[in-house]
């Protein structure tokens, strides 16, 4: 069994607690937008691409880094879920103006952002010894995933008795209720050498230029672009067919209840292979999934969700305790905001593909989505075999 200490029990305990309210938050947000703006609207597109600007927000990411590495880590983490409840405070108000729910969801976007960085890839290697890492962000992962079904049950269940403004306002309260935990966290302070963004940015950059850095984000960027507004596209699509809004909610947990168990798994599943190869089995079965997905039947449809969700999440479990091993505490906040400017930065190009693919029928929909994973697996397959030859200049540069 993995040892961990009191002090690592009492952090995960912690960033587990604010980490599920705000991850309730976020996904009650991702079905209270797309179904609002459809209401106003009946433009699925429109109501695609309108929750797909929380996703913009990643461009900015690398700053935020900068910021994540220069100041109180902890402080950080509280202050975005502080900003994100303001955001939704203003939401409520102006949830019946499609272009200014738009804008308010960009901005949260920045919040949500530098609490993704902070929780996920700062505060668990500074805060928990090295042996219990991995135990750590399996339980984080899982703890999301979980709360993905929370949040899309709640959120549709929200909706239909309450409307989106009283629903949105409860939503802010959740994020109030994420910062107060992270407050429990102990200080961690940020580094005590200040250096010019331009440095920073310079710093990050440089982290995404590695070979082995380099593949997982061209990898997980086209991953992205093919399947990161899946939840949105199918729930709009469901809503197309006039299928009860407490109905998607259901359907789509049932999926993302798979991802929990994946995540909770994902240490114990392949533990003899590689973090490259466990990543490609992943993302073959993902890729697999989604032939069901791209069916018009709305069953086969939920049970293809249910296998796409348990595969990215153990993606999601390798890659995340791949980075945290091959990137140095200090550079964490920069490298890793960088790196995710360009994998969670690819979100929203998924909403607007999916939003262009609109206009198609039937399977015609989904044809895009399937073209650009296949060449990301091809990509991956070829790095994973030749991968060591690709890293045998850098050890010589660095040697």
């Amino acid at each position: 069994m993995t040892p961990q200490t009191p002090a690592d029990t009492r952090v995960i305990r912690v960033l587990l607690g604010s980490t599920v309210l705000s991850k309730v938050a976020d996904w009650q947000l991702g079905i209270v937008i797309p179904l609002a703006v459809l209401a106003e609207t009946d433009s699925v597109a429109m109501s695609l691409v309108s929750f797909a600007m929380r996703g913009v927000s990643y461009v900015a990411s690398p700053v935020i880094g900068s910021l994540i590495d220069r100041f109180d880590r902890r402080r950080i983490f509280v202050l975005a879920q502080v900003q994100q409840a303001v955001c939704l405070v203003l939401l409520a108000v102006f949830i019946s103006h499609p272009v200014s729910v738009s804008a308010l969801v960009l901005v949260s976007g920045l919040g949500g952002v530098a609490s993704s960085i902070t929780g996920q890839f700062v505060l668990i290697p500074a805060l928990v010894s090295a042996p219990a890492r991995a135990l750590a962000v399996a339980k984080l992962n899982s703890a999301i995933e979980f709360s993905k079904v929370i949040g899309l049950l709640a959120g549709g269940t929200a909706f239909s008795l309450l409307g989106p403004a009283a629903t949105s306002l409860c939503i802010a309260l959740l994020y109030l209720g994420a910062g107060s935990v992270a407050a429990l966290l102990p200080p961690v302070p940020g580094n005590e050498e200040k250096t010019a963004l331009r440095r920073d940015l310079t710093i990050g950059f440089r982290w995404v230029a590695k070979p082995e850095i380099l593949w997982l984000v061209i990898t997980m960027s086209m991953t992205n672009i093919a399947i990161g507004q899946l939840e949105p596209a199918l729930i709009t699509q469901f809503a197309d067919r006039q299928i009860n809004v407490t109905l998607i909610s259901v359907l789509m947990a049932i999926g993302l209840l798979s991802g929990a168990v994946a995540s909770r798994l994902a240490p114990r599943i392949l533990p003899g292979w590689g973090p490259e190869r466990r990543i490609l089995a992943w993302q073959v079965v993902g890729l697999a999934s989604l032939t069901l997905v791209a069916t018009p039947w709305t069953p086969v449809q939920v049970a293809g969700f249910m296998i796409e969700c348990f595969a990215v999440a153990g993606s999601n479990v390798a890659s995340i305790t791949y980075r945290q091993e091959t990137i140095p505490v200090e550079v964490a906040g920069r490298a890793n905001a960088t790196i995710r400017m360009f994998i969670t930065g690819a979100v929203p190009l998924s909403g607007f593909l999916f939003a262009w693919a609109s206009h198609l029928g039937g399977y015609r929909f989904w044809l895009p989505s399937l073209a650009i994973w296949a060449l990301a697996v091809v990509i991956w397959a070829v790095y994973t075999r030749h991968g060591n030859r690709l890293k045998e200049p850098e050890a010589a540069a660095t040697g």
